[in-house]
């Protein structure tokens, strides 16, 4: 999920509640009863611009606190959650880590912030393990080390779920725009291009690049209008508000090309940057709330025991499956112990989450999970499929 650091108006929301609510108070790894208590550790951006994403991902895994304790638990292991703001800054997230290390707390979801490395390496120095929480970058988790997870597609399985999704519509030309900017923009069309490839031999007849938070698209706009062999399609991994942008500029020169894209655009931005050019945008994301499914039901769920709809289609599911996939690794394991609930970690297969059913690949740590295709009708979201890519780029 790429964190759309410029979504300052919804960051300053964020953050007034988080001030409200940030730190849950830890428990000992044991009740007075002798029930398992599994205390999780957040180093979060709860203000600041990353607090867009860190404090629903947080309001999430509360969500899934209240949700377990008050069902007694899962195999007798209750949950607690520690969250302590490090406003997306290297030094403070180094220090609330330490912080939370220091309190006791082995397990952690890391930040979504860019210290969320550094964080992570710091919690695996102390043996502890670290899920890298609502990060899509596969790189996360080979940066860390060996004590680090995904418990979401990574962004290997979502361009290769994009690529499937051409192939199936008969295209064969792509025409791929990126940014070398970040790995998100600069990764995803490696990982498209070899996936698109593999499926029907697809081909990226023209790339090009951008810059991230740039108002004027007009060049990259004029290189599509004459671009030779005409391609059958765009692929991009920009996300909002740069889609939206691009998509007005684009669609009023003319440009009627089909456009596949990424999770970075499953957000209202995408509707308010880019009004009725969005119209008929595929893009991939991590579930969608149905009515009669999981995500469906945990949105009505949510409202009940948060008293608030979800700020979100997808974070505040991706902190409740973080906390519910720990807990239940804790239950099998019969502990706490950072070790033996990563170990039933690896072990997880076809195990039912929000953001689709988890089967873990002990080599890379990042699963291959199904991943939703939402097609936007006018400026709604609809959904369009869910897809279990056939082939997965290497991260």
């Amino acid at each position: 999920m790429r964190r759309w650091w410029r979504w300052t108006a919804l960051a300053a929301a964020a953050g007034a509640l988080a001030t409200a609510a940030a730190v849950v108070a830890a428990a000992r790894p044991a009740d007075a009863a002798g029930k398992l208590v599994l205390r999780i550790g957040f180093p979060a951006a709860l203000s600041g611009p990353y607090a867009a994403y860190d404090v629903p991902e947080l309001n999430g895994m509360n969500f899934a606190v209240k949700q377990i304790n008050a069902r007694g638990g899962i195999g007798g292991v209750t949950v607690q959650v520690s969250a302590k703001d490090n406003k997306g800054q290297q030094a403070l997230t180094a220090t609330t880590t330490q912080e939370l290390l220091d309190s006791g707390i082995k397990v952690f979801v890391l930040t979504t912030a860019d210290p969320s490395i550094a964080s992570g390496l710091i919690v695996v120095g102390k043996g502890g393990i670290a899920s890298v929480g609502a990060n899509t970058a596969p790189e996360i988790v080979q940066d860390v080390g060996a004590k680090s997870f995904m418990l979401v597609a990574g962004d290997n399985v979502q361009a290769s779920v994009g690529a499937q999704y051409a192939c199936s519509k008969g295209y064969r030309k792509a025409y791929v725009i990126g940014s070398p900017e970040i790995p998100y923009t600069k990764k995803i069309p490696i990982y498209f291009e070899d996936a698109f490839k593999h499926d029907c031999n697809g081909k990226v007849t023209s790339r090009d690049t951008y810059k991230i938070g740039s108002t004027d698209y007009s060049v990259q706009v004029t290189k599509v209008q004459h671009a030779n062999p005409k391609p059958d399609f765009l692929y991009t991994s920009m996300f909002v508000p740069d889609t939206g942008v691009f998509l007005k500029q684009l669609r009023a020169a003319g440009v009627k090309l089909p456009y596949v894209t990424v999770d970075g655009n499953d957000s209202s931005l995408l509707a308010s940057s880019g009004g009725n050019a969005v119209d008929g945008v595929v893009y991939t994301t991590h579930g969608f709330p149905k009515p009669g499914t999981p995500m469906g039901t945990f949105f009505a769920q949510y409202q009940q025991l948060m008293h608030k709809k979800p700020e979100s289609n997808t974070i505040e599911a991706m902190g409740r499956d973080n906390v519910y996939a720990l807990v239940t690794a804790a239950s099998r394991a019969h502990s706490t112990d950072p070790d033996k609930v990563l170990a039933q970690v690896m072990k997880f297969k076809n195990f039912p989450l929000l953001t689709g059913a988890l089967t873990m690949d002990p080599k890379t740590r990042v699963p291959v999970k199904p991943m939703t295709l939402i097609r936007m009708k006018g400026k709604n979201p609809t959904f369009l499929a869910e897809i279990s890519p056939k082939y997965v780029a290497k991260p």
